[in-house]
């Protein structure tokens, strides 16, 4: 999982001003990212990024983004020779969109496409139905979650870089979207550096499986579940804090109901299992493996798993890791009457292993960092900078010792005790709203303070 943004103090609003607070940032949810980094430079919109960002984050990416401006104009034609860098997020660091349900809604967030994810407004009654394949509405991307990715993208570009985003529908398996980032490749023609974090590092390993060597000068992973991650195994169940996060904002619908009906359609889930040789042999591909209880996977997407994975690049020299470390985090798990029982170490970012993102023999880089603010880190920043420049940096170091000692255990039924009372996003006050932000991925449940009830 990948959804993140940077912590910030806020002033809190009167209870009075939520529900137009909650208004006020509704543009930046829906703007196009073009639109957002135009504002963030000439000054637009202020009060609507400043609510989506944070106000020390949109003060600095103001900053950033009329310095990026600058950098464009002074290159001039000189623009089209840059070194082309294309960063891709993590799963469900791409807006989705789905087709506007009325005309007064198509009109307001200016076509017939209005994000769905996201945005707290549509998930509230209950929309993220929508996005359970088959899809019974088109849904497309529609840009990315610039909360994670515009810092990084704006110092590439001040840099001198000719930077895009790559967003997906994150839904979709690797295969899928290795496919069509390969073809938006090669039919650019030029030689591209592609920075993916996340999910983003194993679709750009399915693409470099087709492409010719010369298209892609590196590939810099930040946090790639290389191995898998357990993080998929729990959202399957139900009982993953991000799952149980959205069913608090979402009024309509269960945990269990969205892992199994929306969560558990979804191929680029299941693509990042762990296989059996790093699970002590529970092979999660099988689906008597599972427990019987709770929410259960799908089969035929079980299925699918190992093709999948075997379609993606081996490991050679163009490719550079930087691997987040020193946060507790899921790192086994074994089946036990109550479940599956996870055990937790700091051997990891949060969301993966270390074991399961390092592939052995490549390059790696090691930063004290959860893997939601890999993209954000100013330090991480810094080390692609150099990465990109040259294939090398000396601002993260290259080793890092795992930490021994007793791991700390949980399993799926303690896990299901945890939550809380659905929320109203409408009635949360601004540092509230931030709050939920902070939590969604980070491995935590949302804060005790935000508990307006729905």
């Amino acid at each position: 999982m990948a959804l993140s943004r940077p912590a910030a103090r806020r002033t809190i609003k009167p209870r009075s001003a939520r529900s137009r607070s909650a208004k006020s940032a509704d543009w930046a949810f829906h703007a196009r990212d073009a639109q957002v980094l135009d504002a963030l430079a000439r000054g637009g919109h202020a009060a609507s990024l400043r609510e989506y960002f944070g106000a020390p984050a949109y003060a600095e990416l103001s900053v950033l983004a009329a310095a990026a401006e600058k950098s464009k104009r002074s290159r001039g034609r000189k623009r089209s020779r840059a070194h082309r860098v294309l960063i891709l997020p993590g799963i469900m660091g791409s807006k989705l969109g789905g087709q506007s349900r009325s005309a007064a809604g198509a009109k307001r967030h200016g076509g017939a496409f209005e994000v769905l994810w996201i945005d707290p407004l549509q998930i509230a009654p209950g929309r993220l139905t929508a996005l359970a394949l088959p899809s019974k509405v088109q849904i497309k991307p529609m840009g990315v979650l610039l909360f994670s990715y515009a810092r990084l993208r704006l110092k590439l570009e001040i840099d001198g870089y000719d930077v895009d985003f790559h967003s997906y529908d994150w839904r979709l398996g690797l295969d899928e979207l290795g496919a069509k980032l390969a073809a938006r490749i090669a039919a650019d023609g030029r030689t591209v550096t592609l920075v993916a974090h996340s999910m983003g590092g194993l679709v750009a390993r399915s693409a470099l499986r087709v492409l010719p060597k010369r298209l892609v000068r590196r590939l810099i992973m930040l946090g790639v579940p290389n191995e898998g991650s357990f993080a998929p195994v729990q959202a399957l169940r139900g009982t993953y804090p991000f799952v149980r996060n959205m069913s608090r904002l979402d009024r309509k619908h269960s945990p269990e109901f969205l892992a199994e009906n929306v969560f558990g359609t979804f191929p680029g889930l299941y693509h990042m299992l762990p296989s059996a040789q790093r699970t002590a042999g529970i092979d999660l591909t099988n689906p008597r493996s599972w427990p019987a209880d709770g929410s259960a996977p799908n089969p035929r997407l079980l299925s699918q798993v190992a093709a999948s994975r075997a379609g993606l690049a081996a490991a050679d020299s163009r490719m550079i890791q930087i691997i987040g470390v020193n946060q507790e985090t899921v790192v086994s798990l074994r089946r036990t009457a109550r479940g599956f029982r996870y055990a937790m170490n700091r051997n990891g970012d949060g969301t993966v292993p270390l074991a399961l993102a390092r592939l052995p023999k490549l390059k790696a880089y090691y930063v004290d960092e959860s893997h939601a603010n890999l993209a954000n880190n100013s330090r991480v920043i810094q080390a692609i900078l150099e990465l990109v420049r040259r294939g090398r940096t000396s601002v993260l170091p290259q080793a890092w010792r795992s930490r021994p000692g007793v791991p700390r255990h949980i399993d799926d039924a303690r896990l299901r005790l945890e939550g809380g009372p659905k929320i109203d996003w409408r009635r949360l006050t601004p540092a509230q709203r931030e709050a939920v932000f902070a939590a969604l991925d980070s491995g935590r449940l949302l804060p005790e303070a935000a508990h307006p009830l729905a």
